[in-house]
């Protein structure tokens, strides 16, 4: 059965209600889940280690103009 993030979203925040679960539990559990759609969703981007840096860009944006990058990167 394939659920969409609302229903599934839905779903979880009844259970809660259901077993008294406090509502900070509820929120960080309704926010990791938001965050695995998201990547789930936008993980199709290719990514590359930022060159210079210690984390991940999206490959097309540096190989759009990867002199605008160093340059951004000078600046900072």
């Amino acid at each position: 059965m394939k659920f969409l993030a609302s229903e599934t979203v839905v779903y979880v925040l009844q259970w809660f209600k259901k077993e008294n679960v406090p509502i900070i539990v509820a929120a960080v559990v309704v926010a990791l889940l938001f965050r695995s759609f998201y990547r789930c969703l936008f993980k199709s981007a290719k990514t590359m280690r930022a060159p210079g840096r210690n984390y991940r860009i999206p490959r097309s944006s540096f190989e759009a103009n990867p002199s605008a990058y160093f340059r951004n990167l000078r600046e900072r």
